[in-house]
């Protein structure tokens, strides 16, 4: 039997989906936030996008200084990676406030999270305005990654982290 569908039902029958936390720089902190709707678009240069809602704090930030991290948090972090979706940083550092620990990045200006199974710092090249969200098309400016991780995946339409096994080496 088919049936019509909504946006809640189609993304909890869509999952797992990548999760990552996504780092912006706001002039003076490094903001953090929870986000699921980001993909590769290019290989030569490495590029990605990202899909952030149009009243989101961070998407602001990113749009104002052209710059974010990606990171794949690794497991230990489902209760602070989901709350950090959960609430603004407009007016609180929440990667202090839930004991996300950030390390400075090489290339550009927001800190990444640190315990990270995948980090890329990336540099806007463009944005367009979706409706309720805006996607930014990103160069990968570095990339680093870390050992023995494992790597935490969104489940059952956003509802909780899962960790799943990386594949480690080239």
């Amino acid at each position: 039997m088919e049936f019509a569908v909504n946006p809640g039902l189609a993304q909890r029958l869509s999952s797992p989906n990548p999760f990552a936390l996504v780092t912006s720089w706001d002039g003076s902190k490094t903001n953090v936030m929870a986000l699921s709707w980001w993909t590769y678009c290019s290989n030569h240069p490495l590029t990605v996008a990202v899909c952030i809602g149009n009243r989101s704090y961070s998407g602001d930030c990113i749009a104002e200084n052209k710059e974010f991290c990606l990171c794949l948090p690794a497991e230990g972090l489902e209760k602070a990676a989901m709350e950090a979706g959960a609430c603004s940083g407009r007016n609180r550092d929440k990667a202090a406030e839930l004991g996300i620990a950030l390390a400075p990045a090489a290339e550009v200006a927001p800190s990444y999270v640190e315990k990270s199974s995948l980090t890329l710092e990336c540099r806007v090249k463009e944005m367009l305005s979706l409706g309720d969200h805006r996607m930014f098309i990103a160069e990968v400016a570095a990339m680093h990654t870390k050992e023995g991780l494992k790597n935490l995946m969104a489940a059952d339409g956003y509802a909780r982290l899962s960790a799943v096994e990386l594949c480690q080496g080239e």
